[in-house]
C-alpha cells in the first residue's frame, strides 16, 4: 500500500488543491513586472546616469544636506555621488523611494573588497517621500541592497509594485542572477 492510497480521497484532493494554490501564488509573484531603479550620478561627467532631468530636480531635493556637504578630492574637485530612484502611485500620490551613496558619507556600508569577494553591491538606508515633501515625514529604512556605476543589463536594482496590496518589492540582480539576500519588500502605509 503506498502512502497516497492510504489517505481518504477528500483528503487527496484538499492537498492537491492546496499545492495547485501554491503554484499559483508563486506563479503571481515571478510574474510581477519588474523595473530597474534609475541612477542620477552627481559632480561627475564619467559615470552615465540613466535618470531624467526631473529625477535629479527630485532627488536634488530629497538628499540636498547629503549633495551640500564637502566631498572634495585631494586636488580640491567634488567627488561625485550616485542616488538610485524610483517611484510608485499610490492614492493618487506619488511615492518615491531612492539610495544614495558617496564618498565620505556613512550612509552605506561598501562591498568587501579583496580576491576572493564577488558581492558588488553596498548596503544602503532605502529613504521613502511622499512626492511632493511638503513637510511630509521621511522614512530611512536600513538594509537594502544598492549597486551603481555598473553595466546595467547585468547588475543593477529593480522594482515591483503590487498596488492592491501596497506591497513594494525590491531585488538586487549582480551578474545577472538575482541575489536572494537582496530581497526586501515594504508595504507602503
Amino acid at each position: 500500500m503506498t502512502p497516497w492510497t492510504a489517505l481518504p480521497a477528500s483528503c487527496v484532493a484538499a492537498m492537491a488543491a492546496v499545492l495547485a494554490a501554491g503554484q499559483a501564488r508563486a506563479q503571481e509573484i515571478t510574474e510581477v513586472t519588474w523595473s530597474p531603479m534609475r541612477e542620477v550620478v552627481f559632480h561627475s561627467s564619467k559615470f552615465p546616469s540613466s535618470g531624467t532631468e526631473a529625477d535629479r530636480q527630485i532627488l536634488r531635493s530629497i538628499w540636498a544636506r547629503e549633495l551640500t556637504s564637502t566631498r572634495k578630492s585631494a586636488d580640491g574637485q567634488p567627488l561625485p555621488a550616485f542616488a538610485l530612484v524610483g517611484d510608485v502611485q499610490r492614492g493618487g500620490r506619488k511615492v518615491v523611494f531612492s539610495m544614495f551613496s558617496a564618498a565620505g558619507t556613512d550612509r552605506c556600508e561598501d562591498p568587501e573588497n579583496g580576491a576572493q569577494v564577488t558581492d558588488i553591491y553596498s548596503v544602503c538606508s532605502l529613504r521613502v517621500t511622499p512626492w511632493p515633501m511638503q513637510g511630509r515625514q521621511v522614512a530611512d529604512l536600513p538594509g537594502y541592497c544598492m549597486i551603481f556605476g555598473t553595466q546595467r543589463d547585468k547588475s543593477r536594482i529593480e522594482y515591483a509594485f503590487d498596488a492592491g496590496e501596497s506591497l513594494l518589492r525590491l531585488r538586487a540582480i549582480q551578474f545577472g542572477k538575482v541575489v536572494p539576500a537582496c530581497s526586501r519588500s515594504l508595504r507602503l502605509g
